[in-house]
Parts: C-alpha cells; sequence; structure tokens
C-alpha cells in the first residue's frame, strides 16, 4: 500500500468507489489532480477492477485489460493500460509516487495473468492497540503528583486572594466614604494591599512549580515516545517518513506539554474562580446575576460544535506542517546533490509549495475561529450592559447601594475574565488533543517482529538455513519467494544477482528485521523465531551498501556496537578494515568529527569505517552488502585481503555486483526476480552457463575494454 499513508483508505474514498476495504488488495494516492494541478486521487485494485478516484470515479474492467505499464513523463509519470487493444491514461502522478505505481503494476499485471487469483502472500501488519489519549497524557503526571498538587493549591488560594479585593472596595464606598467610618479606611487599604501582594506571591510559586513540571513533562513524553519508536520494526519506517515522525516527536509533543501544564492549570483555576464568582454574586444579588449568566448556553452550544469542526482542520493543518518537516529532512541532508544539479530554485519553489499549503490550511482554522469567538464575545458584552442597565436603575431608585454595585460589576468582570479565558482556552486544548491523538498513532504501532515468550540467547556457531522461505513487503507484492538453501558454519557464501533480485532483503531476513510470511529461517537448527533477536543481532556484523554514520568522532562511529571498548581494538578493527593510515591522516585522528552522515568523509572512506564498526564485535556472522562498492580498486583489494583473514572460523555472507569479489567463496548464490535459479562454486556455475555465467563474461568484457582503453591511452602504449 502506498508509502504516504499508513492509515489506510479514506472512509469517504471507499464510499465514493462503492467498495469493501477487505476487497482492497493495493491501494496508492497521487497528487496530481483531475485537472492537471496539485490534488489528491486514489487508484484502488480490487480482483477485478481498477477504480480511480478523484472528482468522480472511474473504474477498469480487468478482464478487458492486457498489459499494464507506469509511462515515464518530464517531471511525472502515468499508469498506462492496454484496454480492448487501446492505450488509456489511467492516472498521473509525480515522480514521489513512481515507486507506489510500479507496485501497482507489478499486481495488476499479476492480476491479469492468473484471471484474479494472484500469488497469496499474507501481510498481517501488527494490531494496533488502542490507547485511551486521556489515561496515556495523565500517566506523565503520576510521578510528580504532589508538585502538582502544591501547585494548583497556591492557583486556588490565589483565586480565593483575588475575591477579597472587590468586597473590600464595597465596604470602602459604603462604610467610608458614605457612612463616613473612618477608622475603617487604613485597615481597609492594607488590607486590599496585603491581598494584592499575597496573590503575587502566589502566583509567582505557582508558575514556577508549573513551568519545572511542564518541562519536566516534555522530556519525559519525548523520552517514552522515542524509546517506543525505538522498539518498532522496520515496517513501521517504511510506512511512516521521517518529516512526520519528527513533527509528531517534537511539535507535538510541544503542544501536550502546554496542555498538562499550563492548559490544566488555567483550566482548573478558572472554573473554580468561576464557581467562587458566581456563588458570591447570586448571594449579592440573584436577579442581577441572571444577566450575568445569559452567555453560558451561547458557550455550552457552541464548544461543541466547534470542537467537531476543528477537529479535521487542525489534523489537515498540521498534516500539512509534517509535509513541510519532511521537505527540509530530505533537502537539507541532500544540499549536494540539490547543488550539484543547480536545483536550488526548484527546491525552493517547492517549499513555497508547501508552506502556501500550510497558510491556507491554517486560514480554515482563523475562518473557524473568527466564526465562533466573537459570537461568544457578543453575547458577554451584551449581558453586561444589561446588567449595568438594570443595576443602574437600582441603584436610582435606592433600592441597591452604589458600593454593592461596584462591587457586584467588579465580580463580573472577574468572572467574565474566567468564562473568556475558558472560551480560549478551547481552540489551544483542541489543538493539544489533537496533537495528543497524532502521537497516540505511533504510540499505538505495535512491533512486528518481536521476541516470543519461549525465546532464548543462543551462542552461535554460524550455520544458516531457509526452508520455503517467502517475504513480501505488502500483500500479494513477494519480493523473495520459495528460498532454500543452507550455509555451512564458518563458510563464506557469495550472492549475486541483477538489481532488483531480492539479494538486500534477504539480508534483512537474516538480520531478523523481518519475518517470513512463509517458511523458517534456521540458525544452527533452531528457527530464528525462538532467537532473542538482542541475542543474534549481538552476534552478526554488518555493512550496508549505503553507510551511515553518526555525527561523532572516528572512535565513536567505530565503537558503536560496544558500550566499553579499549582504543587499541579500536584501532586493530580500522587497520583491518585499511581505514587506519587515512584516520591518522586527518586532524585530530581518531577524535576527529565526521559531521553529519559522515559528511566530512568520502564514500570509501565511510565504508571503511563502517566495516570496521561490523568487524569490532568479533562477529559469528558477517554480512557484507555491496561491502566495497564505495572504494577504489587498491583499496578494494587491501580491504578484500582484510575481509579473507577476518572470514576464517566465521559464517560470512557478501552481496556483490563485482563478481570478482566473491569468486573464491565456498558457495555462490543467483538470485534473480526473488528467488535463488543457480547456487555453486565459481567453477561450477561457469560449467553450468547460466546466469552467473553471462553476467561474469559481460564483466569481465566491459573490465578488459576499461583495461585496453588505458593502455592505449598511456604515451607510448600502443604497440607495445
Amino acid at each position: 500500500m502506498s508509502a504516504d499513508d499508513q492509515a489506510g483508505v479514506p472512509a469517504d474514498i471507499l464510499k465514493q468507489a462503492s467498495v469493501e476495504e477487505k476487497d482492497v488488495l493495493y491501494f496508492a494516492s497521487s497528487d496530481i489532480g483531475d485537472d492537471g494541478g496539485y490534488g489528491t486521487r486514489w487508484l484502488l485494485v480490487t480482483r477485478s477492477q481498477l477504480i480511480v478516484v478523484g472528482s468522480g470515479v472511474r473504474r477498469f474492467d480487468l478482464a478487458r485489460v492486457s498489459e499494464v505499464d507506469v509511462v515515464d513523463h518530464l517531471g511525472m509519470g502515468e499508469l498506462v493500460l492496454s484496454l480492448d487493444g487501446k492505450e488509456v491514461a489511467v492516472i498521473s502522478f509525480s515522480r514521489s509516487r513512481v515507486k507506489d505505481f510500479r507496485k501497482a503494476v507489478v499486481l495488476i499485471s499479476e492480476l491479469i495473468q492468473t484471471k484474479g487469483h494472484p500469488l497469496y502472500l499474507k501481510v498481517e501488519r501488527p494490531r494496533k492497540e488502542k490507547h485511551n489519549v486521556y489515561a496515556w497524557l495523565f500517566s506523565f503526571i503520576s510521578p510528580y503528583k504532589l508538585k502538582l498538587v502544591l501547585a494548583l493549591l497556591f492557583s486556588v488560594i490565589g483565586v480565593l486572594v483575588a475575591l477579597v479585593p472587590p468586597y473590600l472596595i464595597s465596604l470602602l464606598i459604603d462604610r467610608v466614604f458614605q457612612a463616613k467610618q473612618v477608622s475603617l479606611f487604613v485597615p481597609l487599604v492594607l488590607a486590599a494591599l496585603g491581598s494584592y501582594v499575597a496573590g503575587i506571591l502566589l502566583g509567582i510559586g505557582s508558575s514556577y512549580l508549573l513551568s519545572w513540571f511542564g518541562l519536566r513533562i516534555m522530556a519525559d513524553m519525548r523520552d517514552r515516545v522515542y524509546a517506543h519508536l525505538q522498539a518498532l520494526s522496520l515496517d513501521f519506517y517504511d510506512r511512516m517518513n521521517s518529516g512526520r515522525i519528527l513533527s509528531r516527536v517534537v511539535d507535538d509533543v510541544g503542544r501536550m506539554q502546554w496542555f498538562l501544564s499550563s492548559g490544566l492549570q488555567s483550566f482548573a483555576v478558572n472554573l473554580l474562580t468561576m464557581i467562587g464568582i458566581g456563588a458570591i454574586i447570586f448571594l449579592m444579588d440573584w436577579k442581577l446575576a441572571l444577566f450575568v449568566l445569559i452567555p453560558i448556553p451561547v458557550i455550552a452550544i457552541g464548544i461543541p460544535l466547534y470542537r467537531r469542526r476543528a477537529h479535521a482542520v487542525y489534523h489537515k493543518a498540521w498534516r500539512k506542517w509534517a509535509d513541510v518537516d519532511t521537505l527540509l529532512v530530505d533537502t537539507i541532508p541532500g544540499v549536494v546533490v540539490v547543488k550539484s544539479f543547480s536545483q536550488e530554485p526548484r527546491e525552493v519553489e517547492r517549499l513555497k509549495g508547501h508552506l502556501d499549503q500550510v497558510v491556507s490550511s491554517n486560514m480554515s482554522a482563523v475562518s473557524l475561529n473568527l466564526r465562533f469567538f466573537p459570537v461568544i464575545a457578543l453575547a458577554t458584552s451584551a449581558s453586561a450592559v444589561l446588567m449595568w442597565y438594570i443595576g443602574g436603575l437600582q441603584v436610582m431608585s435606592g433600592t441597591l447601594a452604589l458600593g454593592t454595585l461596584v462591587a457586584f460589576t467588579m465580580y463580573m468582570g472577574q468572572f467574565y475574565g474566567p468564562v473568556n479565558a475558558l472560551t480560549n482556552l478551547v481552540q489551544p486544548m483542541q489543538q493539544a488533543m489533537t496533537s495528543a491523538e497524532r502521537v497516540m498513532e505511533i504510540m499505538d504501532e505495535q512491533p512486528a517482529v518481536t521476541d516470543g515468550p519461549d525465546a532464548v540467547d543462543l551462542k552461535v556457531r554460524g550455520e544458516i538455513r531457509f526452508e520455503g522461505v517467502s517475504f513480501g513487503y505488502e500483500p500479494y507484492l513477494p519480493v523473495v519467494y520459495d528460498l532454500n538453501f543452507s550455509v555451512p558454519a564458518g563458510s563464506t557464501v557469495g550472492v549475486v544477482g541483477p538489481s532488483g533480485a531480492g539479494k538486500t532483503t534477504l539480508t534483512k531476513l537474516i538480520m531478523r528485521f523481518y519475518d517470513p510470511q512463509s517458511g523458517t529461517i534456521y540458525v544452527d537448527g533452531v528457527d530464528l523465531r525462538k532467537v532473542r533477536r538482542s541475542s543474534w543481532r549481538r552476534q552478526v556484523g554488518i555493512v550496508l551498501q549505503d553507510p551511515f554514520l553518526f555525527d561523532g568522532s572516528v572512535a565513536y562511529n567505530i565503537s558503536y556496537g560496544l558500550e566499553r571498548v579499549d582504543p587499541e581494538r579500536i584501532v586493530a578493527a580500522a587497520r583491518a578494515a585499511a581505514a587506519h593510515d587515512f584516520v591518522m591522516k586527518l586532524p585530530l585522528a581518531y577524535d576527529s568529527w565526521v559531521g553529519e552522515r559522515g559528511s566530512s568523509l568520502s564514500g570509501g572512506e565511510r565504508q571503511r569505517i563502517s566495516i570496521a564498526r561490523a568487524i569490532i564485535t568479533d562477529p559469528r556472522v558477517l554480512i557484507m552488502d555491496e561491502a566495497t562498492s564505495s572504494v577504489d580498486s587498491i583499496t578494494e583489494k587491501k580491504i578484500q585481503s582484510a575481509v579473507n583473514k577476518l572470514v576464517k572460523d566465521r559464517t560470512t555472507i557478501i552481496i556483490a555486483h563485482r563478481l570478482s569479489t566473491v569468486k573464491g567463496a565456498d558457495q555462490i548464490l543467483v538470485m534473480d526476480h526473488g528467488t535463488v535459479v543457480e547456487k555453486g562454486t565459481h567453477e561450477e556455475l561457469m560449467r553450468l552457463n547460466g546466469l552467473y555465467a553471462r553476467m561474469y563474461r559481460a564483466q569481465y568484457e566491459e573490465e578488459e575494454a576499461l583495461s585496453l582503453k588505458a593502455q592505449t591511452s598511456t604515451p607510448g602504449g600502443e604497440g607495445q
């Protein structure tokens, strides 16, 4: 399914297409609309139909389709069918979505060939746990509840203290100014001053405790979310891009921090203030108090209506912000590529387009707020004017003391303050709850690969056996299938084949980043699923084709797989990987910083650091996925010589494009279209004269031609 959306096909799209979700074998979303401009359309694949949902619905009967393909155009792609002998364009999409639609082509082709009965490959997504958002949020409060209670206590006392000055002022007017009880003047003034000072001190104490509480909560929350992200399997990261994850961990957690500290405190304090002042004004004059309550029904009806609309509006707005984060996460680390192709203006335009969408979606939120909050403000203003009018008539008629009216007016101001504050809290609290729901999407995810209750630690010898293993990242789209082979302990096995044959997927299965959907992988005769992942991975070293280095020192990157390691061991690993010489030429040698993703090193240097990182743990199984693809021939020979020493008594799996790298392997597996088509030694495979022999001869001829060209271009080389 589309990597762009991990949640599935939206319910409104399914309804528009008149299809049930269980009948959809595959779906992909396009970012080009019906009019050729920016927009969203969906391709749904069922056993018998292709359905395109945009402003309308188009259906294509697969029984009438003979071929399907993705046609590349400048800056975009298009899914094209051969329908009743005629080419029909089905849906267009940008270059960023081509991968999703190429997968659709694979499935559609199989549906055509098998009359709607493709090879069934069961892909079970781990069932999501549904956490209660409020329960999850409040779980962070428990460790600090005493400090929170103290902060709220300060706030409540502050509320009570704030109720004193209006009463003192009514006494000042009625008894001192009108009744001439002059002896009360100084005590009343001092009491008012004391209440103000007490309120300020209580506010300082409450603010300090709540600020500490909020920062501590934010740290704990990010720590827990990050720990959960680390526990999730790779399938989650296949479905959720880095920008969206970062947006949740940074932006959304920040909004929730406000909710748990300032938001809840503000809500509690204003609610208590409103209740306290409401009781006082009813005791003072219940008839006038009724006018003060006029806005309450408007608020009670309006808030639920607002929440329903705001939920969708804020979700959309933050998806657009996440798109901005995704773009920045992609382009900032890839700035070398951007500049190499002079695409700076294009990237600026892309960001501008995303920011325009952010502005548009946020203006929807602004429009919603402007339709709601002014109505509340008008209701409170109207009730205040009515209260002044009725109260003024009573004072002029002598039925109400002037001091009481002044105090009532002050209490009314204090009453509307919390009412307006509670009303204004609706928007940020809705934002916070939307953020909480977005974070809960991650926290509800469960790892697809887990240790069972009967999993054990295993001291590995290194025998690996695949029996009938099939695997696909998505249903009906197997990447590897029916893999059957055995790797004896301590042997070296080469894995070769064309691009897309499934070689890298093979390493992911061996590392148990994924579990096969059918068949079993055995290690020393034990089902790999019965071995604890940490125990297995500690005994496996892996060097990836695209080496990733952390933003730290050379020594840190080499020793990453170990908690503590002697410098001598780091140097020994670097020597074994032919890295020591270039490391010693760096400004600070092993303490030199490598930069983000190793940006200060060349590709070959990064690869050699990666190899040193793999071998320093002395693994029982060593996997090298195109480990020498980024180095020159001289360095490759150095690394190969070092590797030849390392592989002794160690199971080694070498995935290689250069067949010379695996020529001396004990066994070579040749993969094509997701399965092993040939296996044997180099000599046996050459005698077989199959795919391996063709690949070897083609590569040998290419190398011979390059060598001959180099010789003839050398002065004096011709005729020698």
